[in-house]
Formats: C-alpha cells, structure tokens, sequence
C-alpha cells in the first residue's frame, strides 16, 4: 500500500515536514509532496550509478554511491527528488523503509496522510465495471 496525501484534509501544518528525518516531506499551499515510491520508477531506472534501489517495497536513494547527475531529478513525475546543493547529493523520502510506518503518517492530526489504495482501486475497479456494462465491447 502506498501513502497518500488527501489534501482536502490538510491543514498546512507542516507536522509532517518536520517529523521526516530526510526532509524528503514538503508541504505546499496546503498539498503535502513526497514520493510515491513508483512501481516503475523513472528515477531509479534513470540512475547511472545504481545509487536508487528499491528497499521493502520503497525506492531510496543511496547517497553514497550518488554522483549528483541529477537524472533522477529531471524525471520524477511528482517533484519529490531533489538534490543537496552543497552535497551535491540527491535526496527525496525513503518512505521510512526501515520502520513499521512514515513518521509522516504517524505526526498527522488530520490523517491527511493515509493508506488508501486499496479504497481508490476498488473504486477503479466499480467504474470499469460500469463502463463495461455502458459498453459492452471493452
């Protein structure tokens, strides 16, 4: 399941920017930004060095082995990565893949936050049903 941000639930306290230990977390006019850990994730396919690596199920960035291309940053679809200008590193959230659950979920007062996959595929799946029965060729 993968975390993720209800903006109609946020409000803009900025509790998940602090908590997140790799400032990967930014909130902004209301809209948390974070990674969405991609199943096919254009940043760690583009990576040169093989610096992002997907780790229990979340792409993380190792910065070690980063060369600061900043590949990774030019295809992110969602604008979480983002590079350290005085590291010339990349870094983004890791999606707490050490730990049970995001902090950022965890410092949420209003569960802007939250594991919702499961609802917006089962809604996915009721619309296709419609359409199928509306058209019947699909």
């Amino acid at each position: 399941m993968k975390l993720m941000p209800n903006v109609k639930n946020c409000v803009d306290c900025k509790r998940c920017e602090r908590v997140c230990p790799n400032n990967g977390m930014i909130v902004i006019d209301g809209v948390p930004l974070k990674c969405m850990h991609c199943e096919d994730a254009p940043c760690l396919n583009i990576c040169p060095e093989g610096a992002i690596k997907r780790i229990n199920d979340k792409v993380v960035v190792i910065s070690e082995e980063c060369i600061g291309c900043e590949l990774c940053v030019s295809v992110c679809p969602f604008g979480a990565m983002r590079m350290n200008l005085s590291s010339k590193v990349a870094y983004k959230c890791d999606g707490c893949y050490e730990l049970d659950e995001e902090l950022c979920k965890l410092a949420c007062p209003t569960n802007a936050l939250d594991y919702i996959e499961k609802e917006v595929e089962e809604k996915q799946k009721i619309y296709i049903s419609k359409l199928k029965k509306i058209y019947s060729y699909i």
